[in-house]
């Protein structure tokens, strides 16, 4: 088993204990999607989200094309971005994760992110709450062609980080981490953040997870020793 020398960390739920206003943005997405002629079921924030993750396709294959197609990706990553951003004054950081950073970079690991939030909200969470100086690379949603839960996104981060996957840990609290982790070959590490979200980690058939951040700096330190 090879040492690991590269982290790539989830944002929201992982590192930051994000205020988001997820039902709010799955409503407003949800009346843009109806605007322009979705015709798909939107009958909760999770449906929306499904759609969201099946991209254009999805909206494709329930009746958007042409204009509409276009104006409901434009608006519905404006609506994105706003919740986003009106959620910066109420972040936190998730417990131990300044500690667990520092002592991960002053251990020589390579640490990047790969995150579904937006470039603007990600580095400024970061900035705010003191942890840019750790990350090499952030690779968010609008960074990339390919965002989780296609595996593109968390290997791109690897290939800008200059790293190798088989020498990377991805870190993440949902099962779209998961499902990202393991359609890139790369190994993973689930957070615990709370016991909803752990358990449906766990249905998914997570081998290995962690309730406190500061556990994969032992993690990370075995695998060098061994």
């Amino acid at each position: 088993m090879q040492p690991i020398d590269t982290v790539v960390f989830d944002l929201d739920g992982t590192i930051l204990d994000s205020k988001i206003n997820y039902e709010k943005m799955g409503a407003m997405i949800a009346d843009i999607l109806r605007d322009n002629g979705y015709k798909g079921p939107l009958e909760d924030r999770r449906a929306v989200y499904r759609v969201i993750r099946g991209g254009e396709k999805e909206l494709i294959e329930n009746g958007l094309e042409g204009k509409a197609l276009k104006t409901a990706l434009t608006r519905i990553e404006e609506a994105m971005n706003q919740v986003e951003l009106e959620a910066l004054p109420t972040n936190e950081l998730r417990p131990h994760a300044a500690e667990t950073m520092k002592r991960l970079h002053e251990a020589g690991l390579r640490l990047g992110i790969a995150t579904r939030s937006h470039r603007e909200y990600t580095v400024r969470s970061l900035d705010t709450l003191g942890l840019t100086r750790y990350f090499s690379q952030i690779v968010a949603r609008d960074d990339t062609p390919t965002p989780k839960p296609n595996p593109g996104h968390l290997l791109q981060t690897i290939r800008q980080l200059g790293a190798e996957k088989d020498r990377t840990l991805y870190v993440g609290d949902t099962t779209t981490d998961l499902e990202t982790a393991t359609a890139a070959g790369v190994e993973f590490i689930g957070y615990w953040r709370e016991d909803a979200w752990a358990q449906r980690l766990l249905d998914a058939s997570c081998k290995t997870m962690v309730k406190d951040l500061l556990d994969i700096v032992g993690f990370v330190e075995s695998r060098s020793a061994a």
